[in-house]
């Protein structure tokens, strides 16, 4: 069994690969990949830790794939489910940015899963991204969370190198969320193996993401009742219609916060180029970015 397990990150892609996987089910069961909801995932999860460390390793991981749905002739499970790092409330913790309970959730996925293949798919963004959408909705948030950042930037190149040390046969892949509008058709490539098709049904919402009202209704127009023979036509077809009539302004999800929270925001910013350099050299990690 290949488990293709994407982890997020919160506040990336807004539960769209999430949304694709659960939408085309039964498509990706046609052929031989297991989808289990997330929240059967995370359930099923939580039961073979409850089963103790005394039961057979092998036959718990043989439980656990059973009673997620896999059958016998299927060799591949797809799950998207950010919670396996923890809630969103665990990101921003007093021990710091992904780090409360990571590492025990981690090693968990090791030991339940002793033959099963893993690859771990994560995306990560710029702090003023990500953090505005962590913030609790009540005063005083910012103020009592935004020190658990001492660092220079957001450390993803940390989270990656805990995902590798406590999943060391385990292949990660990262991306920019910035970039999921160019790399979605090698992100959902990475969901359904290279011998798969990928089922059409969203893959338009991935094309058009990030274009201005006028051209997504334009591309709309012209695609209804043609048919699409790759993912490389759609891109080709959004990227003709952004270039005529615009893409979206991307939204300042800073704007309601403090001038003070801005400027921190702004700082851990500006450091997302290198700390995203450190990211890619980790050795296991490989990469997708725009060509």
């Amino acid at each position: 069994m290949h488990l293709v397990l994407h982890i997020g990150a919160h506040g990336t892609d807004g539960g769209q690969i999430a949304d694709w996987i659960a939408g085309n089910r039964g498509a990706l069961n046609a052929q031989g990949i297991c989808a289990p909801p997330p929240r059967l995932f995370l359930t099923r999860i939580s039961e073979a830790l409850d089963a103790g460390r005394d039961t057979d390793p092998q036959q718990r991981e043989e439980t656990l794939l059973r009673g997620l749905g896999a059958s016998g002739e299927q060799r591949r499970m797809v799950v998207s489910a950010p919670g396996l790092l923890g809630s969103t409330a665990d990101v921003l913790d007093a021990d710091g940015f992904y780090v409360h309970d990571v590492s025990r959730r981690l090693y968990a996925l090791h030991t339940l899963f002793p033959r099963t293949r893993l690859t771990v798919l994560m995306a990560v963004r710029t702090a003023s991204g990500v953090i505005p959408m962590l913030l609790p909705d009540e005063p005083g948030a910012a103020e009592a969370l935004l020190p658990l950042i001492p660092d220079d930037t957001l450390p993803w190149s940390r989270l990656g190198a805990a995902i590798r040390r406590h999943l060391p046969r385990a292949a990660l892949v990262a991306w920019r969320h910035e970039d999921l509008g160019t790399v979605w058709p090698r992100v959902l490539g990475q969901v359904v193996g290279p011998d798969a098709v990928l089922p059409p049904n969203g893959l338009l919402d991935f094309a058009l993401n990030g274009l201005s009202a006028e051209a997504r209704l334009r591309a709309q127009r012209y695609l209804t009742g043609k048919p699409l023979v790759s993912t490389a036509q759609l891109r080709h077809v959004a990227h003709a219609f952004a270039e005529r009539f615009g893409r979206a302004p991307v939204a300042d999800l800073t704007a309601p916060l403090p001038g003070w929270v801005r400027n921190r925001l702004a700082e851990l910013d500006a450091g997302y180029t290198t700390e995203w350099a450190d990211l890619a050299g980790l050795d296991g990690v490989q990469v997708l970015m725009p060509r």
